[in-house]
């Protein structure tokens, strides 16, 4: 065996010592673009709508099942724990996914510069950030369930003081003589993302809902939807209303969320609507209406 191939072994024996290393994914983890101990822009959150074409002459509809970590085009992006690498088989130009005790970490909008089949060691560089997307998509999934990096536990550091807001709830009747009940809600993110994406929504964690009568003891709290550890097993038209709409770089999105449809009532009633982060942050409105 020649210097270079002998060198080559020994470069790939130590990243598979490094990975194997590892006894599995650690509680929480660092972010996938350097500084790896700096909290990062994130410009969409998980739960978010995703509205587009279906490559059929139809509408794709889906929820975001991670983060957009915001970073320029061309940006190294790192893996946040050791483990197997394999190319997604219907993206393999653009998405790395690395195994690791369990958990897959999916890397999407990279070009990559691993291949599959390989041990991969912590910190070590997976690709990319291609161009034009201008942030890395990152997932962390525990079978076929993804979970919120934002949670506690997840990405670390991560400080979110802001508040998410409900900007309206409407009460709508519906063909069959009910009310659908909505609220029109959104959270900002704790840091700036960079222009054109900037000052956009993203999902709050949690909105959760009652309805009682005008006068009567407020009712327990129901969840219409709650992003805060998983994403849930829930359609897109099970979340949000038909008028909802996602962010794109030229418009700003409009999220409209199902708190319950096909509601009947007599008389004079005030709906509370609540809606939190994956901090804690967290504000009320309230609405009085009539039937």
């Amino acid at each position: 065996m020649n210097t270079a191939a002998t060198h080559k072994l020994l470069v790939l024996l130590a990243t598979l010592a490094a990975a194997l290393a590892t006894p599995g994914p650690a509680l929480s983890y660092g972010w996938p673009v350097e500084p790896f101990h700096r909290q990062h822009p994130v410009r969409a959150y998980l739960g978010d709508p995703r509205i587009g074409a279906d490559g059929h002459g139809g509408q794709s509809r889906s929820l975001h099942f991670g983060v957009d970590v915001s970073a320029p085009n061309g940006t190294p992006v790192y893996a946040v724990a050791s483990g197997r690498i394999s190319l997604h088989p219907l993206h393999p130009s653009e998405v790395v996914l690395v195994e690791s005790g369990g958990v897959t970490y999916e890397y999407w909008h990279i070009v990559p510069a691993v291949s599959s089949g390989y041990a991969i060691a912590f910190r070590t560089v997976l690709g990319h950030i291609e161009k034009p997307w201008a942030h890395v998509h990152f997932a962390e999934r525990h079978g076929s369930t993804y979970l919120n990096p934002l949670r506690p536990g997840g990405l670390t550091p991560y400080r979110d003081k802001t508040t998410p807001s409900v900007r309206a709830l409407l009460v709508r009747h519906d063909r069959g003589g009910g009310l659908d009940l909505i609220a029109d809600a959104f959270d900002t993110t704790p840091m700036p993302v960079a222009a054109p994406w900037n000052d956009k929504p993203v999902a709050p964690a949690l909105v959760e809902w009652r309805v009682h009568r005008k006068g009567a003891a407020a009712t327990a709290w129901s969840a219409a939807v709650d992003f805060r550890t998983t994403l849930p097993r829930a359609s897109f038209d099970a979340v949000y209303d038909a008028k909802t709409s996602q962010n794109y770089a030229s418009t700003t999105g409009d999220y409209r969320f199902v708190l319950l449809r096909g509601w009947h009532g007599a008389g004079t009633y005030v709906l509370d609507v609540r809606v939190a982060d994956t901090a804690g942050n967290a504000a009320t409105r309230s609405l009085t209406f009539t039937v």
